[in-house]
């Protein structure tokens, strides 16, 4: 009996930049898949992790997962190296494989990196349509990592943001993210040496930071009534009792907030539990949950990224590869 010969698409950054769609649309394709997380069209296992942190001050996440809707599975490795800049390299490297679900036949390996940052640019940016004031003006981001262009593009999608403060560990990179905000969103933006300068009387407040143990940046103290917190840092910046005295308290998965992340030691703990929470971000976009609700009401939004949007994202990027004839046709039999 002969054996069929199996082929996948590879896709090399500049093949799934070429491939890539609009900014709005990506937030629509994103957005898409949190409304089928939030009507259980998906499965979705906990993260994975490979931790070499000891080792080499880095570590592995593999998320997976599968979107009905779309009939697809994908699998994501990417490392995350806090001293790649040392090797002028990025702090995350990303791969993405899709799957049909029918056969376990794959179907595209592409790089991911670029799309991880856009992916979770995006899911900011929805965070802030659904749970930040509509008149939000002044947007404070903490950190400068790969991600915090795609945040603060995302959130300006939905706010009239006026001023970007940005804080970062490293000036260089507080100072190149404020000169690429200004120069490609036309957006004041300004480099600050304290967090707490930054957050002070900001409308909506970012915590992408990537440190090597727990810090009170940003405290309940500074933030104001109708602010909205976004964070996905792994170590926690945030005062403890900031998630358990907001409003309104958001995650992306609360199955994978209990497993990792920036308030997971409150959850194991025992001080933060299932009963502070109000919704997963995907409850709210299918409608099944309300988003903000008064002016006054400050809200933490903590999303630590899941496979159904780089899935939901990887496969528009795969099927414009497709249509165009790009990418490499690969044999694995």
């Amino acid at each position: 009996m002969s054996t069929p010969s199996l082929s996948f698409l590879y896709l090399n950054s500049r093949d799934v930049e070429a491939s890539t769609p609009g900014f709005a649309a990506i937030c629509d394709i994103v957005e898409d898949g949190l409304r089928a997380h939030g009507a259980g069209q998906v499965v979705l296992p906990p993260k994975g992790h490979i931790h070499l942190d000891k080792l080499y001050n880095g570590h592995f996440n593999i998320l997976m997962g599968y979107v009905d809707p779309l009939e697809t599975a994908g699998v994501k490795v990417i490392g995350d190296y806090v001293d790649n800049y040392k090797h002028d390299l990025p702090s995350e490297v990303a791969l993405l494989t899709l799957y049909d679900p029918r056969t376990g036949v794959p179907l595209c390996l592409m790089d991911a990196t670029n799309l991880t940052w856009l992916r979770t640019g995006a899911v900011s940016g929805l965070g802030a349509k659904h749970l930040a004031r509509k008149s939000s003006r002044i947007l404070a981001h903490i950190g400068a990592r790969g991600t915090a262009f795609a945040n603060i593009k995302a959130i300006a999608q939905y706010c009239p943001i006026e001023e970007v403060r940005i804080n970062s560990l490293r000036a260089e990179t507080r100072e190149e993210l404020a000169r690429l905000v200004e120069a490609e969103l036309g957006i004041k933006a300004r480099a600050v040496e304290d967090a707490g300068e930054a957050v002070s009387g900001a409308d909506i407040i970012v915590e992408a930071t990537r440190l090597e143990r727990p810090q009170s940046l940003i405290t309940e103290a500074m933030l104001k009534p109708g602010a909205l917190l976004i964070t996905y840092g792994w170590i926690s910046a945030i005062e403890d009792r900031v998630p358990e005295e907001a409003d309104k308290f958001v995650v992306d998965d609360w199955r994978q907030c209990c497993e990792g992340g920036t308030f997971e030691p409150l959850i194991r703990s025992g001080r933060l539990t299932r009963d502070h929470l109000h919704a997963e971000i995907g409850e709210i976009a299918a409608g099944m949950r309300p988003g903000r609700q008064t002016e006054e009401e400050r809200i933490v939004f903590w999303h630590r990224g899941f496979a159904i949007s780089d899935i939901a994202l990887g496969r528009a990027i795969y099927d414009n590869a497709k249509a165009a004839g790009r990418g490499s046709e690969l044999w694995l039999r």
